[in-house]
């Protein structure tokens, strides 16, 4: 074990310096100690704190000094790289790169760690100009400061939508259900159902939608195959049903291949919804479907999660659920995420997964299934 070894302790007379030197040593330290205290005070006055770092240990000590200024935001210990679009990056994540299973956990009072309306959509200060609805065929296309009242209709690949607010008429954005067109990108998009409740805001095939903000329809989202939605908030406001029977939902998944749900904050809390996050067998089997670090809120249940039992395709695969919350109010009406719970119509094996998933309260803790 390491022992201190402090002068004179080796018995030597000899090694203590003699009375006078003592004395000056004495005034130098408190000069110099009164130096750093009139630093630091300074320092503390403009909102800098000045970090000491011993370079042999990389522990606080003495040899050298780093500027730190501390993010203003709760939640977060440093302020993220701002994104292409000039915003800062949701939470403390990258946007633009696959996310890693194993997400560490948030604090359980850090709803700002996911998106919200202040972070997704249009960045302010964007000039947009006024369009009506739009058909795109040609490959490359590039749609950019607009506000769009109609749909945008997506008849080829490699189209981006970027920094513009689409008023849904009819729909919002849509592709074909075919999964003919493909690297359809929307980013920095609000869509806004105002109310309609035969709208859905975004589907079907071929698309990313980052940082995207849905709201005022009957469902933000019905992805089908190969599509992306990251970094987004999205919202059902409105109760009831839609005109066609069907019940509300943040995002309805009604069968389809290759589907990433990431990084979103996904909320249902009104009569009428199933989910947030619905995952139905109806016209395909619900297969290779990633959830991974979403909040959810609202519904019957907060999530259906593919294998559902009086559906044409009752058996989900490759299912996989990764480190979401799942709100708890404690009070009605969706005192468990849903009215009932948080998860229905989940089954072991089959290449699904369970891992990670909590409650959104001051434990965070575990969900698990039996």
């Amino acid at each position: 074990m390491d022992s201190e070894i402090h002068a004179g302790d080796n018995g030597d007379p000899a090694s203590e310096p003699p009375p006078a030197h003592r004395d000056r040593k004495s005034r130098n330290f408190w000069i110099w100690a009164s130096a750093v205290a009139a630093i630091l005070a300074v320092a503390a006055t403009a909102g800098v704190y000045l970090v000491l770092k011993d370079d042999s240990t990389g522990l606080p000590g003495a040899a050298e000094s780093a500027t730190v200024t501390p993010d203003s935001r709760p939640g977060n210990g440093a302020a993220p790289a701002p994104s292409e679009s000039g915003k800062g990056s949701v939470g403390t994540k990258p946007s633009t790169s696959p996310k890693p299973s194993g997400t560490a956990k948030p604090p359980a009072s850090a709803l700002d760690y996911w998106p919200s309306e202040a972070n997704t959509g249009v960045p302010k200060g964007t000039a947009l100009k006024p369009s009506g609805s739009i058909t795109v065929t040609k490959s490359g296309t590039v749609i950019e400061g607009l506000e769009v009242t109609g749909c945008i209709t997506i008849k080829t690949s490699n189209v981006t939508i970027r920094k513009t607010k689409i008023n849904a008429v009819g729909c919002g954005v849509k592709t074909d259900l075919e999964g003919t067109y493909k690297n359809v990108l929307v980013e920095d998009v609000e869509i806004d159902g105002k109310g309609d409740l035969k709208l859905w805001l975004i589907g079907w095939t071929g698309f990313t939608c980052r940082r995207c903000y849905l709201h005022g329809g009957f469902s933000g989202a019905h992805p089908r195959s190969n599509t992306v939605i990251e970094d987004s908030y999205i919202i059902t406001t409105s109760p009831g049903g839609s005109s066609e029977g069907r019940h509300l939902s943040g995002i309805g998944f009604h069968g389809g291949k290759g589907m990433v749900i990431r990084h979103n904050r996904v909320e249902c809390p009104v009569d009428g919804c199933s989910a947030a996050l619905s995952l139905y067998g109806n016209f395909e089997l619900v297969e290779d479907v990633l959830v991974e670090d979403n909040y959810f809120h609202g519904g019957s249940y907060c999530t259906y999660a593919g294998s559902v039992q009086s559906k044409p395709f009752p058996y989900a695969k490759n299912v996989r659920y990764l480190n979401n919350a799942f709100s708890k109010m404690g009070v009605e009406p969706f005192p468990k995420c849903g009215r009932h719970g948080p998860v229905t119509s989940y089954e072991h094996g089959n290449g699904n997964e369970w891992t990670g998933n909590y409650w959104f309260d001051e434990k965070k803790t575990p969900i698990t299934i039996k």
